[in-house]
Order: C-alpha cells, then structure tokens, then sequence
C-alpha cells in the first residue's frame, strides 16, 4: 500500500483520472455482458434516491418504461442536493430551489408528476447509519411513505456503491422494510459503483439473479430526462448544480440498458470459503457529497 501511495504521488494527475475513467468503463462492460436480459415488470415501483439525479442516472429507463406502460412510479428524495454548494458561498435555499426544479423537470420527463415526487428534507452529506443518532426516525419517516405508496418494487442504491450517503439510504431502506413486516422485491440499483469502487469489485460482487434492462425504446427519453440536471441553468461561477460529473460516470447511464441487482443477505457480496462477506468500499474521504468543482 506504502509502494502504491508513492506511485500515485509521483503519476501526473490526467494519467490517474484517465486510468479511473476506463477502469469505471471496462469494469462496468465486463461485469454486465455476463448479466442475462429482463423485462421490466408491470408492478408499481418506488425509487430511493439519496439525492436528486440518482433517480434519473440510474433508472430513467426503467421508470420511463413502466410510465409508458401506465404503472405508478413514486420517487423518494431523501435529501434536497444542498451540500453540492458547499465550499462555494452558494446559499443554501438558493441551491435547494435550484435542485427541485431541476429533479422535478427531469422526473415529469420520464412521466412521473409532481405529486409523486416525495421530499423526506434530510441532511445532504449526512445521512444517518444505524446506531447513529437520527437512524430509526428516517426510517419511519421513510416507512410511512412505503406504506402510504405500497408498491410491489423498491430501488435503492447498492451497497457497493462506495458513496456514505447511498449506503446509508440502502440501510434506511432495509430497516424500513423491517418494520413494515410485508414481502416486498428490492433491487440496488448502481450509481457510483463502476467509478468509485475499490479493485477486485468483479471478484466479490454477487451478480446471481441480476438483470439487465434493454432501454433502447426509451433511451432518448432518458437522455432528455439527463440534460433537466447537465443542462440546467448553473450558478453564478458556471457550476451545474448537480456537480462536475465525470465523463466515464456519465456514459455509463447513457448506454442501451441498465443493471439492477437483487437485494440479498450478503448485500450483493459474494462470500469467501469461511462464510464472510467480501468488504464493502471505503466511503469517500468527504463523506460522498458531490461538489460543484468536482
């Protein structure tokens, strides 16, 4: 690790940049081309999103898809995407203003209406874990709107997905579903994943009954959906309020289908010979949060 620390210091920065945007690309190419196809089923589905664009990045298809064929969607922001101005002298209500019109520009795109656009207003970058002050009330929170929407399907953020605040609302979701004691299908659905995740991810993900989601009829719709966030009015230093995305990330969401994996026990971990799961990423050193300058 020492070795590898020195190695990384002496790199110039592009040269490290491009290795981390074509490992995210092949990565993502080699685990999927072996995930067999679905099709999306006629249940009505509600999407965890830790902040606004997740929604979108992640499962503009599969929420498109089941819009067009007249099944209820329900989108659940936990945060309002404020810390994305941090550091940057941008106003708080100024960002979270900009962060809804944005989120729900980009959610009527893919036939989801205001009304079924939830806010839970929880703090962005900070989102609690278990036995962390402030746990089991977001969960109830979030449970009541599990209960109010009943859907046959859950999406939420897969625990690979390295970022502090998609773990955390994977887990709010679990123990959600914990207390409201109903069968219900869960599926992660990966954001930053293919970016952020340490090596060997191919080794210790568990890819058994995940599928992929041909979007090709709806990819531009997709697309459109995106450009609600990349396209967006940005602020006064000419950041897109959804943060400087990675090109590599990006392309990722703007290939013909989506991945989605079954939510297991082993958190979508495969485990060794001794029955121990593999371990999850370590978190961003900012706790995850995306950054106007990013």
């Amino acid at each position: 690790m020492k070795i590898r620390r020195i190695i990384l210091k002496l790199t110039p920065n592009w040269a490290v940049q491009l290795a981390t945007d074509l490992r995210c690309l092949l990565r993502c190419s080699v685990i999927c081309r072996q995930i067999p196809y679905q099709k999306a089923t006629n249940k009505p589905a509600l999407i965890v999103a830790p902040h606004p664009d997740d929604e979108t990045f992640s499962c503009g298809g599969l929420i498109k898809l089941k819009r067009d064929a007249g099944v209820a969607v329900r989108v659940v922001m936990l945060t309002d995407g404020e810390a994305v101005g941090s550091g940057h002298g941008e106003r708080p209500e100024t960002v979270i203003a900009a962060r809804k019109r944005e989120a729900l520009n980009a959610c009527q795109r893919l036939g989801v209406a205001a009304d079924s656009v939830c806010w839970l207003h929880l703090a962005d970058g900070k989102l609690p874990h278990p036995d962390q002050p402030g746990f089991d009330e977001a969960a109830l929170v979030l449970l009541s709107e599990i209960k109010a929407f009943a859907s046959g399907e859950i999406y939420c953020p897969h625990l690979q997905d390295v970022h502090s605040d998609h773990i955390a609302a994977t887990r709010l979701t679990h123990e959600a579903l914990r207390l409201w004691s109903r069968p219900c299908a869960v599926f992660y659905y990966p954001v930053w994943m293919w970016y952020h995740a340490s090596s060997g991810l191919r080794k210790r993900l568990n890819t058994t009954g995940a599928w992929r989601l041909d979007i090709s009829a709806v990819q531009n719709d997709k697309e459109h959906a995106m450009t609600a966030y990349l396209d967006a009015p940005k602020t006064p230093e000419g950041n897109p309020y959804c943060g400087r995305l990675p090109w590599s990330f990006l392309r990722v969401f703007r290939r013909k289908y989506e991945v989605y994996f079954p939510a297991t026990a082993d958190g979508g971990l495969r485990t060794d010979s001794g029955g121990r799961r593999a371990e999850i990423g370590s978190q961003t050193a900012d706790g995850g949060r995306r950054r106007l300058d990013r």
